[in-house]
């Protein structure tokens, strides 16, 4: 299983153990397709809760959608991924109402964010 559409609005993978959300650049996030999304987590991390990297570039989700994703129970750390400065003002402001139970941070750099996404299980490992 290498990679699961959500509804149309962006794909899941699992990659180097870590669980990558692409959002289609636009997308809008409903709680049906926030439902969706919660349940390739389940699928693609089978139990296990696994860092996450998520594309966030021109994204918008619904408070609905905002209240039930992310699950803390299938994800042990967040990286938010962004290009512009809307995106980072706009991570900056969800990231205190996210739900608690992990870390969450946002960057700009692909690199950085999935070298912050392992540092979790190179602690865990030590």
């Amino acid at each position: 299983m290498s990679k699961l559409d959500i509804k149309g609005k962006g794909t899941m993978e699992l990659s180097g153990g870590i669980l990558h959300l692409r959002w289609k650049q636009g997308a809008y996030v409903g709680i049906d397709v926030a439902n969706a999304a919660l349940e390739a987590i389940s699928t693609m991390g089978q139990g296990a809760r696994l860092p996450m990297l998520v594309e966030i570039r021109g994204v918008t989700h619904s408070a609905a959608a905002r209240k039930v994703f992310p699950d803390s129970s299938s994800i042990s750390r967040m990286a938010l991924l962004g290009s512009s400065p809307v995106d980072r003002v706009i991570a900056m402001f969800r990231l205190p109402l996210l739900p608690a139970g992990f870390p969450v941070r946002h960057f700009t750099s692909p690199d950085m964010a999935t070298e912050w996404l392992l540092e979790d299980s190179v602690e865990s490992r030590a």
